[in-house]
């Protein structure tokens, strides 16, 4: 009998351990989330803002300039990026 009120208790532990875990987790997709709708916002400013320089771009800087926008746009960020 002692046993078994051991194995609960451990499993209920365990239980606990794993509970507090997914509110870390949680907590952190959240921030995560705060900071992608940060991002998306300061794009869409950056979008808004009037050119102030019109330049003539060639074909081949026309594209390099769109790839570089899409991979800046598409970066994800690890640790204190």
């Amino acid at each position: 009998m002692f046993s078994l009120i051991q194995k609960m208790l451990q499993k209920a532990r365990s239980y606990d351990v794993l509970c507090e875990r997914i509110e870390t987790l949680e907590a952190k997709v959240e921030r995560f989330e705060k900071l992608a709708d940060e991002n998306e916002a300061l794009w869409q400013f950056l979008d808004d803002q009037p050119d102030l320089v019109k330049i003539s771009p060639g074909p081949l800087e026309e594209i390099d300039d769109d790839f570089t926008d899409m991979m800046l746009r598409n970066a994800k960020t690890y640790g204190d990026a």
